[in-house]
């Protein structure tokens, strides 16, 4: 049964989810992603080059691209009548639908890249159906992993942006060191500024990065050029590139979907983390709601031809850094964005801003990230399954570019679900999951002779146990000791009759551990409230009503019962 606590509001976040900051504030903190997140929409332009539109078609590409990410970050935010996760969770263009999207352009034209991006965020909302039951495949651990290779791939990408790889710059030391100067720039008022410096340090450092860059003309001129050449105002115009289906991609794009999926669950992670200092688990429900969020949001920009968005990690983590994640941000979001569709310049001119300059970003977000997936893999016990597991997925992941793609190469069906290193990481995380769940169990039974070697065989069961299970390290200390309380009370009062053995059985779920310890002898009192230290020296029974107290906070549920000399101890942990 899932046992949900209330989220716990983190030290560092100074306007939690529902908290209304000024709206000048979240204006501002608005204004900072959409600098952040236009640095993305150019595949929105390298699709419709492909596709042979002018300067004009592009605009209006972008311009749709961008009502459908407003659409989509409100819709996230809003968590009405089963869609949205209700937390700030931007999106952004795609990459791991490129390759497919294009592959349609040239088949049938943006109409049938369009249609067959209807499939993929059908294939969205099929899979948030499906995502509370699916909650033993995607374990703590292999959120800890989505999330890690989420966080390193956005490192790697603002480290490839400062080296000014695949740019005209690359390999200038120009290029390192405006990059490394805008991320200092950042670290410095993330560090050691205050309030709104601290707030709006990526901002900040943008600027003065942009600035830079331009006074080395290290700026991409043609975005510059293009720009001028459009109307300053246009309305969008929706469909123009219509819409058609052609069945034999139907393979290609339910990948693609499956792929957005496994990003979707890795970025939702993150925003819930962010958002709660007591996070244990990803909650696979609101999850769900994001994804059919995410998957409506692409439904609707295909229909409107907008190209296909996916949650933002970037996005989520810059918020993270800010210290500020309410929803009103969201809002006010989703609203610019779709109010600067309007004006086709300023899309045409994000294309303009300094690879050094975006990469300093990208690499200080993917910090946070990283290390965030770092702290909820290792929150959690691990046996030589998960190890296993987690150990071969992340050579996968990080092998990516380096094999499957520089030296094998890919065939073109694989394109999309390999398209990132985060799509084969999870794919094989979750392969390896569900063939380890094979033979491993969630009950355990065991009979323990009470000897003078009892304590070290309690122990080496408990902890056995919690790494096979993939408990919290806390979870089963509290176990440990109220298991040694149970034991030493039963032993040391000498209230288990001969045979002294004690069966012990245990079952896990992902939200709780149930013990339950039978012998045959004599019970003792749950005491509510601890013996007197008078009546420790003087009644005899006060060291079992220690025990009993003890084993009673320990447990967050304990009861005791008798059946014909039969003494049953039944104690309800939650994880």
């Amino acid at each position: 049964m899932s046992l949900k606590q209330k989220p716990v509001k983190p030290d560092d976040i100074h306007y939690w989810v529902n908290d209304r900051p000024p709206m000048s504030l979240a204006f501002l903190l608005a204004v900072q992603q959409i600098a952040f997140l236009g640095s993305i929409m150019t595949l929105p332009v390298v699709l419709g080059r492909a596709a042979g539109l002018d300067i004009a078609g592009e605009a209006n590409l972008v311009a749709l691209t961008m009502i459908a990410a407003g659409v989509g970050v409100i819709l996230q935010a809003l968590n009405r009548h089963g869609v949205g996760i209700g937390l700030f969770a931007p999106m952004h263009t795609s990459g791991v639908a490129f390759p497919a999207a294009l592959a349609a352009v040239k088949m049938g034209g943006l109409g049938l890249a369009f249609g067959m991006m209807t499939i993929a965020g059908l294939v969205q909302v099929a899979a948030s159906r499906a995502m509370p039951r699916l909650r033993a495949f995607f374990p703590v651990e292999i959120a800890g992993l989505t999330v890690f290779s989420l966080g390193f791939g956005l490192g790697l990408l603002g480290l490839k942006g400062i080296l000014g790889v695949d740019t005209e710059w690359e390999g200038m030391p120009s290029s390192y060191g405006l990059g490394l100067f805008t991320l200092a720039i950042i670290i410095t008022m993330n560090v050691w500024a205050k309030g709104m410096g601290q707030a709006f340090s990526v901002f900040i450092g943008l600027c003065i990065g942009q600035l830079l860059a331009w006074y080395m003309g290290m700026l991409p001129q043609h975005p510059l050029d293009e720009g001028a050449a459009i109307d300053f105002f246009a309305v969008p115009a929706i469909g123009q590139f219509g819409w058609s289906l052609d069945w034999r991609l139907l393979p290609d794009f339910i990948i693609v979907g499956i792929a957005l999926s496994f990003n979707c669950f890795g970025v939702l992670t993150i925003a819930q983390r962010a958002n709660d200092a007591a996070w244990r688990r990803p909650d696979m429900d609101g999850i769900g709601r994001g994804l059919m969020a995410e998957g409506l949001t692409n439904i609707f920009g295909s229909l409107i031809n907008g190209v296909t968005q996916t949650a933002s990690g970037g996005a989520v983590g810059l918020a993270q850094a800010s210290g500020i994640t309410s929803r009103v941000v969201a809002f006010v979001l989703g609203g610019l964005f779709i109010l600067l569709a309007f004006f086709p310049p300023v899309a045409i001119i994000w294309s303009a801003l300094s690879p050094a300059v975006i990469g300093a970003v990208l690499m200080f977000v993917g910090v946070f990230i990283t290390l965030g997936g770092i702290k909820i893999m290792t929150s959690r016990l691990l046996d030589n399954r998960k190890i296993i597991t987690l150990g071969v997925a992340l050579v996968a992941g990080l092998g990516h570019d380096i094999l499957l793609v520089n030296v094998l190469g890919l065939p073109s069906f694989f394109d999309s679900i390999f398209a990132t290193s985060l799509s084969i990481t999870v794919l094989v995380a979750v392969a390896l999951n569900a063939v380890f769940r094979v033979g491993s169990k969630k009950k355990s039974e065991h009979n323990i002779k009470l000897d003078e070697n009892w304590p070290e065989h309690v122990n080496r069961l408990i902890w056995h146990l919690g790494h096979e299970w993939g408990a919290r390290p806390e979870s089963v200390a509290r176990l440990e000791h109220a298991a040694n309380e149970l034991v030493d009370v039963i032993k040391g009062q000498g209230l288990i009759a001969a045979p002294e053995r004690i069966f012990i059985s245990a079952r896990f779920d992902e939200y709780s551990c149930t013990l339950m310890a039978s012998y045959q002898g004599e019970g003792f009192e749950l005491a509510d409230h601890p013996p007197t230290p008078e009546q420790m020296m003087e009644n005899p029974e006060a060291v079992s009503n220690m025990a009993g107290y003890l084993i009673r906070r320990l447990a967050d549920n304990v009861k005791l019962q008798c059946t014909g000399g039969e003494i049953k101890v039944l104690m309800h942990f939650n994880d």
